[in-house]
């Protein structure tokens, strides 16, 4: 695949380096509006859900409409991004999402919206950004250098735990002012900026120049994985993470059940951690350029497990805003040392693929994260349940780095498969 790289030499220009290049700058700012919109849609989407059926189960079951096909096409998704043009593909994948936005909130607004409505869209948005994340993932590190990589994964990572920040917010106001129906619409709009923003960039993809059949494609890819120690590790902690880690679910029975906040409580516990993200992004801005990724990684997902599970036995509002706050940290931190490492072993030509299956472990697992907690919190309550996910994704980290000791020890300034290559053999 070809791409207009800018040159790998250009110096690293600081702590928001990858900003210097105009694409760059395109896509982050289209993004960044993109990700409020999609947070103030996906907290109305779970407070609407949660009013109109007043069940943990069946809020959680919007989970498998979002796990399904992110799961079902996530497996091919990945191979399209690298044998098509990913700016291309991007473009398509966003007018269809805002689109879908701009049904909801017609519907919604119509007064006849019902749970199965809800249940169908997120599926079909699911399916829709089940080809658009391997394609914005694999699009980006093409728009900055090698030496500004880390920085543009730090910013990158600030798109969507930042904006967690004013998007929930938002959605609250929205949700006090106008209902649901009104963050439906402002996502809709989202759409539009990030669509005018990767129109605009000068970035251009072929696609591969030989291809094979898209299984046998596939297929390649997942063996790629699994060849790399320090790639499947990663794989596995991000599964962890989206399946035992905090979630929207977990988020709403808190706020409505434990501790009685309501929605405009829902919105600052969002914001909290969104501030958590913000703050997580400017360490990891200021330290991105560390070689020792590995060691940062380990010690911001111990802190992570931690603090969630602090989170769980907490009764006070305002300890809980300082937990969510340090949740949002350190999962930041935490999720941008893995991008940064996973980007930085992962040649362009697997790329797409290699973020196919970092989906399946994110946006696949993720939605049955929701669905898992919705069954386990009747049985057990939110509080155990909420520990006992921050210790297994503390255990799960552990357990990864005490088996691929290549993940703690990563240096970016060091090439990370040397140790490896006498006993793995990279497909061809």
């Amino acid at each position: 695949m070809t791409l207009g790289t800018p040159d790998s030499d250009s110096e690293p220009g600081g702590r928001l380096a990858a900003l210097r290049y105009r694409d760059f700058r395109l896509f982050w700012t289209g993004l960044l509006i993109s990700n409020i919109g999609t947070w103030m849609q996906m907290t109305a989407t779970n407070w609407l859900l949660y009013q109109l059926t007043n069940s943990p189960v069946l809020l959680g079951l919007n989970g498998i409409f979002r796990a399904v096909p992110a799961i079902g096409l996530g497996v091919i998704s990945g191979t399209f991004a690298d044998r098509y043009d990913r700016r291309k593909l991007m473009i398509c994948t966003e007018v269809v999402s805002g689109l879908l936005a701009l049904a909801l909130a017609a519907l919604d607004q119509s007064g006849r919206i019902e749970a199965w409505h809800i249940y169908a869209f997120t599926f079909a948005n699911a399916a829709a950004g089940s080809f658009d994340g391997p394609a914005r993932q694999a699009l980006f590190p093409n728009l900055v250098p090698r030496s500004a990589l880390a920085n543009a994964v730090a910013l990158n990572s600030l798109l969507w735990k930042g904006s967690a920040l004013l998007g929930p917010f938002l959605a609250g106001i929205a949700i006090s002012w106008m209902g649901t129906a009104g963050a439906f619409y402002a996502n809709a709009a989202s759409y539009a900026v990030v669509v005018c923003a990767v129109v605009m960039m000068r970035t251009s993809s072929k696609g591969s120049a030989k291809r094979r059949s898209l299984l046998s494609e596939t297929r390649e890819g997942f063996s790629y994985v699994v060849s790399r120690p320090i790639i499947l590790g990663i794989m596995l902690m991000e599964a962890a993470a989206s399946g035992f880690g905090l979630n929207h679910t977990m988020l709403t029975i808190f706020a409505s059940d434990i501790l009685g906040v309501g929605a405009h409580g829902f919105g600052l516990l969002q914001s909290a951690r969104g501030l958590g993200a913000v703050i997580g992004s400017g360490f990891y801005i200021g330290v991105g350029q560390h070689p020792g990724q590995g060691r940062i990684l380990l010690v911001a997902a111990i802190l992570y497990g931690a603090s969630f599970a602090l989170f769980g036995v907490s009764s006070s509002f305002l300890l809980s805003l300082l937990l969510m706050t340090m949740v949002g940290t350190t999962d930041t931190i935490w999720g941008a040392s893995r991008g940064t490492i996973l980007q930085m072993t992962t040649p362009d030509r697997y790329r797409g693929r290699v973020m196919g299956v970092f989906q399946l472990s994110n946006r696949g697992l993720h939605p049955l994260g929701q669905v898992q907690s919705g069954m386990v919190i009747p049985l057990i309550g939110a509080p155990a349940a909420t520990v006992m996910g921050g210790l297994i994704v503390a255990a799960v980290t552990l357990a990864a780095t005490w088996r691929v000791p290549a993940i703690a020890k990563f240096r970016w300034d060091q090439d990370p498969n040397a140790s490896e290559r006498h006993q793995i053999r990279t497909p061809r």
